[in-house]
């Protein structure tokens, strides 16, 4: 897997991929209606300031995989990238492609993006997934009691979590 920044050119393929995984809540908290294509063409025209987007794409450059995270727009957060975003074709997942894509966006941040202190994420509370963020630096802060409303009407809990960049200079 080759991971590279996505561009606006790969907006369709990251439609299709969010489309493809989403529902799923253990892979992305939207469903597959709220996955339009205004939502992707907004992500992906964020100001370069305002998102970190990565793409891993396979030999044929068809994207595998995706790793996102946005700024508020608020002053106040203006050094805390958020809402956090990983996602990886159904068929290569458990495969380490997360991992590698999400410590890839973490480099990106230590080499490239001093203005952000913090990158921050919600994950269902399986232990496996939050296992996975905290050995990639992520940090526990709290747990949310029925955060996530599933499919079946039932409700599970999620883990709030941090990465702090060394590097922040704001």
């Amino acid at each position: 897997m080759i991971i590279r920044q996505a561009s606006i050119a790969d907006r369709e393929d990251i439609a299709e991929l969010y489309r493809t995984v989403a529902g799923n809540v253990i892979g992305i908290s939207r469903r597959p209606h709220e996955i339009t294509d205004t939502y992707v063409y907004s992500l992906l025209n964020k100001k370069p300031a305002d998102i970190v987007c990565l793409v891993g794409v396979d030999d044929n450059d068809r994207i595998i995989g995706v790793v996102h995270g946005t700024k508020s727009g608020l002053e106040v957060y203006s050094h805390i990238l958020g809402d956090l975003t990983v996602i990886i074709r159904p068929e290569q997942q458990s495969q380490g492609l997360g991992r590698k894509l999400s410590l890839a966006l973490l480099e990106h941040i230590f080499n490239h993006r001093p203005d952000i202190m913090r990158v921050e994420m919600e994950v269902i509370t399986i232990l496996k997934l939050v296992e996975a963020f905290e050995f990639a630096g992520f940090v526990k802060e709290a747990e949310a009691t029925n955060r996530i409303k599933n499919d079946d009407g039932t409700f599970s809990n999620s883990v709030l979590m941090a990465w702090f960049n060394p590097n922040f200079n704001g």
